[in-house]
């Protein structure tokens, strides 16, 4: 199989020199020496505030480091690309925010086998040391009618809770209310995702094969195979499809809308698709849903949870209530304006 192109240095140093640009264009970043951790730089601004730690595999950019600033995540902790990040690096950010004075610490986790086993073993560990965590699973994939072991996988929804979880914590709320609150609204938040094409992991060929006349229904960030495969078809169609699909009545992890209810809308590029594309999209999705009867109270268009260069879109709802859109209205600032300043400004025109 032919390895894929990618502009990089080394395949083993990519991620590492991911952090070290994303930190040297962004003057409110550090990384944490001796680890693939992204911290604020003005960690004192925690004292006294519950601490938000995200973080999984390297590929997905900008999450999770993008997302770090006032108002969002303290830190983040990267792994390797598609990869878990080790115990160890957790271990060693929750250590450093809670040193800074922080009220507690919660880690906000995808949900996957990987990222809940270290993220859960680090969480132990932390616990032993005397130090206050809590944990909590997003897990908003669509795609399944009935659910798997692992239950759904965690897809774009996390970043609307990394959202909820800062405008919570820059109010002062505990650690238990912003974890309660945050996975009470997580378990009404749905995604699924569409591809016109594979991702390759760096040094790798592509991780699945689709033919020229097809797209794929359902798949994961990392190129995990989805629920079905459809001839290549009008984006009105696609959109059509993903969202009954997502809506189904039948199905367990249907996202619980219907007509009257006011909605958060995410139409996320996977990654490779074409801004063109992106907003046709977009389109599509605001007149199939408004078509429903559905109030769409926010919405934003962007690479925000990518998969390396696969060319495809995700599109993520939210039922919303007045006092979650309160704390979307609440002011906050990413430190990384020069890097991910399109991010910023989607997000503070809410």
């Amino acid at each position: 199989m032919e390895v894929s192109k990618k502009l990089l240095n080394s395949v083993p140093g990519c991620v590492d020199d991911v952090l070290h640009g994303l930190t040297s264009c962004s003057p409110g970043l550090r990384v944490l020496q001796g680890h693939r951790v992204v911290l604020r730089e003005d960690l004192d601004r925690v004292k006294g505030q519950v601490a938000l730690l995200s973080g999984g595999g390297s590929g997905h950019e900008p999450a999770h480091a993008g997302y770090v600033g006032q108002g969002m995540l303290t830190g983040v902790i990267a792994g390797p690309v598609f990869t878990s990040p080790p115990v160890g690096s957790i271990v060693a950010a929750i250590r450093t925010v809670a040193q800074a004075g922080a009220a507690g610490v919660l880690l906000l986790v995808k949900n996957y086998t990987g990222d809940r086993l270290n993220f859960g073993l680090a969480l132990e560990r932390a616990r032993r040391e005397g130090l206050e965590v809590e944990m909590v699973v997003i897990a908003d994939d669509c795609a399944f009618f009935s659910l798997r072991k692992a239950g759904r996988r965690g897809l774009c929804g996390i970043i609307l809770i990394h959202k909820i979880a800062g405008a919570l914590a820059e109010e002062g709320k505990g650690l238990q209310e912003i974890a309660s609150f945050v996975k009470t609204v997580a378990a009404g938040i749905g995604t699924l995702g569409v591809s016109l094409s594979p991702c390759s992991v760096p040094g790798s060929g592509p991780t699945f094969t689709l033919g020229s006349d097809e797209i794929e229904l359902g798949l994961g960030i990392h190129g995990e195979a989805g629920v079905q495969r459809y001839k290549m078809m009008s984006c009105d169609e696609v959109v059509k499809i993903m969202i009954d699909h997502m809506t189904d009545p039948t199905s367990k992890s249907r996202v619980e809308v219907q007509s009257g209810d006011s909605i958060i809308l995410i139409v996320n590029n996977l990654g490779g698709l074409s801004c063109l594309e992106l907003q046709v999209v977009a389109s599509s999705a605001v007149r199939f849903l408004e078509g429903r009867g559905l109030r769409i109270e926010r919405a934003m268009t962007g690479s925000f949870m990518t998969a390396l260069e696969m060319s495809g879109v995700s599109i993520t709802l939210m039922k919303t209530s007045s006092e979650i859109l309160q704390l979307f209205g609440n002011t906050f600032l990413l430190s990384y304006v020069t890097t991910y300043g399109h991010i910023l400004l989607y997000f503070l025109s809410l």
